[in-house]
């Protein structure tokens, strides 16, 4: 029989062909086979580096959400919405929100006030609003959230028939414009605090009563018939002094939470001052002005420093204040201080971290900075300074007397003594403890002082 495939005679039985052409057969299928292997190897791993590449595509992607998102916390931790306590207590002269500092300070004849803004690194100082008119217009309480500034805007000597002053509440867009009154003569002739916390703004009415609205002015509410005003407010709670009981004239510091609900004595019987709230404390100065604190609810009080201590600000672990070098020796140079908010007692003493030339009746923390006032026999400035005292300060704001002097018509019975000691002067001699009657003409009276 002949081979199948290329003819040759071989042998009968079963193979069909030749034993050459059979090796041809079979090293045809073992090529094939492993030509194969090497096709589902290739597409294997074509199929891997799809995959891979399909995975790494899918994390890029969750990488930039995850970045998104953590600009979106920053840039919302950074706004700091609204203003701390500790700020408001002190006139509300400054805040902070993303990249930017807002600020109260005069125009350059220190004829009226504004509200600036500034880079944190000291760049970039811009007028964003200046008051006009007559220099008898006060700003205070400035709160930064979201795209607008808030704030209250008073008129002294604009009389009327149902008004002592022309008190408004204003808001505006955070570059100036869209200014608008959203509260008009509806709050208290003493109210010179707001606090804008999760989209409503907290003031006193009228009847002294806390009340709040929406952020455009809409939906006045009544929060809390106490009748007495607010010592400070945050997202959880109102603090406010009211009447120990019908029958007597002694004021109790109350708490309360932010609905109106629950109120109780902070600390039974006893009256506090300048008071602040960090995490789960109330700090605070006594009737003798040392620096306390009480864990909310505890009904336990702790001295942190037997110091005298007046406008006090605590932030982020210290209390910030003012007080004299050495009062007892009759060295009235005042002193910006601040002390550790977690040491107790006799020992814990403070940290000077700056003296001044005079007192400044305001010390706001904004950012990483003290923002506070100061002067001398020839100038009034305002500074940021580094809240550890370290660098040189920051001048946002410089007044020259004898410059000012000078450029004063009718100036032949005017001295620049009489400029210092003015309504020009940035300057104020005495501290006070926000809770006692020493408050100078230029300076709004503190709510505290009437129980408001």
């Amino acid at each position: 029989m002949n081979c199948t495939k290329c003819g040759k005679e071989i042998p009968d039985g079963e193979n069909k062909v030749c034993d050459e052409c059979q090796a041809k057969v079979l090293e045809e299928i073992a090529n094939k086979e492993k030509s194969d292997v090497n096709n589902q190897e290739k597409t294997q791993k074509s199929e891997k580096g799809s995959n891979k590449g399909f995975l790494v595509v899918i994390a890029c992607v969750i990488i930039a959400i995850v970045a998104l998102l953590i600009v979106f916390i920053i840039n919302n931790t950074n706004a700091n919405e609204g203003n701390s306590i500790g700020n408001i207590r002190n006139y509300g002269y400054g805040t902070v929100s993303g990249n930017w500092i807002y600020y109260l300070a005069p125009n350059e004849d220190s004829s009226n006030v504004g509200i600036f803004k500034v880079k944190k690194d000291g760049s970039d100082k811009q007028q964003i609003f200046m008051n006009e008119g007559s220099n008898d217009q006060e700003i205070v309480s400035i709160n930064v959230s979201g795209k607008y500034v808030y704030f209250i805007k008073i008129i002294q000597e604009a009389y009327n028939e149902d008004d002592q002053l022309d008190n408004k509440i204003y808001r505006m867009k955070i570059d100036g414009s869209d200014l608008q009154v959203i509260n008009d003569n509806e709050i208290n002739n003493d109210c010179y605090e707001i606090y804008v916390i999760d989209g409503s703004v907290y003031y006193i009415d009228t009847n002294a009563n806390v009340a709040k609205m929406n952020l455009d002015g809409s939906n006045k509410s009544v929060v809390s018939e106490n009748g007495t005003g607010y010592i400070g407010i945050t997202k959880d709670y109102i603090i406010y002094n009211d009447l120990k009981d019908e029958n007597s004239e002694e004021y109790v510091t109350y708490i309360m939470d932010i609905n109106g609900q629950n109120q109780r004595p902070i600390l039974q019987d006893k009256r506090l001052y300048s008071v602040n709230i960090e995490n789960d404390y109330i700090y605070y100065t006594s009737e003798e002005k040392q620096i306390c604190r009480t864990k909310i609810d505890s009904g336990e009080e702790e001295i942190i420093s037997e110091t005298e201590a007046y406008n006090l600000n605590v932030n982020n672990g210290y209390a910030y204040f003012y007080n004299y070098l050495d009062a007892e020796n009759d060295d009235l140079t005042v002193g910006l201080f601040r002390v550790n908010v977690e040491s107790f007692g006799e020992n814990n003493e403070p940290e000077k971290i700056k003296e001044l030339e005079s007192y400044s009746s305001f010390l706001n923390i904004v950012d990483d900075f003290i923002l506070y006032m100061d002067s001398n026999d020839t100038a009034g400035f305002i500074n940021l300074l580094k809240k550890d005292g370290s660098g040189d300060p920051i001048q946002l704001y410089y007044l020259n007397y004898e410059e000012l002097y000078n450029s004063i018509p009718n100036i032949d019975e005017t001295t620049p003594e009489d400029i210092t000691n003015g309504e020009t002067s940035t300057e104020d001699t005495t501290p006070t403890n926000e809770q006692s009657s020493e408050v100078t003409p230029e300076t709004p009276t503190n709510p505290e002082t009437n129980n408001v």
